[in-house]
């Protein structure tokens, strides 16, 4: 085996109570992740990373494997995700084949594409560099329309700075961490020692959609999932003439 994908869904998530088993477009939200590593061309071995019975019963039914229980002591909120990715990695080096490149796939970010998987995969495979991420453009959150707040007084970060207001189209292209798609060479989760990311000193990327970036974390974010997967306009892109 050379690619593991491992989805990590615990069971105490704080802002949508067991987030991974809400339902969206007839299937509980950790099943679209899963289905998309099913698909996808470049991986070998799809599991599913939990320390609750009902996640595993869930992920075994739409595909994936659950080969281990998840230890309590990394089912933590403290506990980054990177760690959830070595020990999979650890259990699959001392119980079957060892894999040389791991995947993580945030099931709160449902609408990633097998075409996008399989994009990281053979770019991380084609140029040899560390880790490949998924990202999109922003607009809202782009550097320049960014500022902080000091007390109720706004301000500028000091490191963006513009003579005047550009508009949109005349602003630099930005991109921002979709969340979705990790890929991971496994000697980055080896030399890991708990204070980055894990992305290596070579990271590339590969860009998604608008859809493939929403990442649900708030009751908001979920009801906008469950709109898209709803939404069947026969308007389609026509324009409104008078």
């Amino acid at each position: 085996m050379t690619v593991l994908a491992v989805v990590p869904a615990r069971s105490g998530s704080k802002g949508i109570p067991r987030k991974n088993l809400r339902m969206l477009d007839g299937k509980p939200l950790l099943a679209h992740q899963i289905e998309t590593a099913c698909a996808a061309d470049g991986v070998d071995r799809t599991i599913v990373s939990t320390d609750d019975e009902t996640f595993a019963v869930a992920a075994r039914t739409f595909g994936a494997k659950v080969p281990f229980r998840r230890p309590a002591s990394l089912a933590e909120d403290d506990v980054p995700v990177i760690a959830v990715y070595e020990h999979a990695m650890e259990y699959f080096d001392e119980h079957e084949t060892s894999p040389e490149y791991i995947v993580g796939l945030q099931p709160t970010c449902p609408f990633t594409t097998p075409k996008d998987l399989d994009a990281a995969i053979e770019k991380i495979e084609a140029t040899g560099c560390d880790s490949v991420v998924s990202v999109a453009p922003v607009e809202e959150t782009h550097p320049y329309r960014a500022y902080t707040l000091d007390g109720d007084r706004l301000r500028g970060f000091e490191d963006v700075t513009v003579d005047e207001p550009l508009q949109r189209q005349d602003r630099p292209d930005a991109y921002g961490l979709t969340g979705a798609i990790f890929v991971r060479h496994r000697s980055v989760l080896e030399e890991w020692a708990g204070e980055d990311f894990a992305l290596g000193e070579d990271t590339r990327a590969i860009v998604q959609d608008e859809a493939g970036r929403l990442d649900i974390d708030t009751p908001f974010e979920l009801r906008i999932a469950r709109a898209l997967c709803q939404y069947d306009s026969p308007e389609g892109d026509d324009i409104y003439s008078p």
